[in-house]
């Protein structure tokens, strides 16, 4: 089976790996890199898969996402563009995160879900261009750093 590519940026914080997509300019990379640095404050380990394409398969029931080599270990940084960062090749996909324009994303997320390649995954929308609240509540979804113990 061929692999298909999805327009996003894929983290692993922890043992979860979360596939964060949008619209071009709406702060993915921005986002993967606040949890990333978050993340090694907080020490739960985080690391990019991939950043702006993501090549999706299905592997024992779970959808696993890797980096095309031609991308391998860069990630985009605002206002100086690719910049080599520490990564690992591939990561199952514990969450999706849709990347929203303000007025369409919700206040409170519901529990909701969407199918990629044929498997459901957990969905979260959170505003675009704000990678300090998404942060938050990505940690919170996933029960990291402050929200651990809860």
């Amino acid at each position: 089976m061929t692999a298909a590519l999805c327009h996003g940026t894929l983290v692993v914080l922890g043992s979860k790996g979360v596939l964060i997509t949008g619209p071009s300019g709406s702060g993915k990379s921005t986002l993967a890199l606040k949890l990333i640095v978050t993340g090694v404050g907080a020490g739960f380990f985080p690391r990019l898969v991939s950043d702006d394409q993501v090549r999706l398969s299905v592997e024992r029931g779970a959808l696993i996402g890797s980096v095309p080599s031609s991308i391998a270990g860069l990630i985009e940084v605002w206002g100086v563009g690719p910049t080599p960062i520490v990564h690992q090749e591939s990561a199952k996909i514990d969450l999706l995160v849709k990347l929203v324009p303000k007025a369409q994303a919700p206040r409170l997320n519901e529990d909701c879900s969407e199918t990629m390649e044929g498997i459901s995954l957990p969905m979260i929308e959170l505003e675009a261009k704000n990678a300090e609240a998404a942060s938050l509540a990505i940690m919170a979804k996933l029960r990291l750093g402050p929200f651990a113990a809860c």
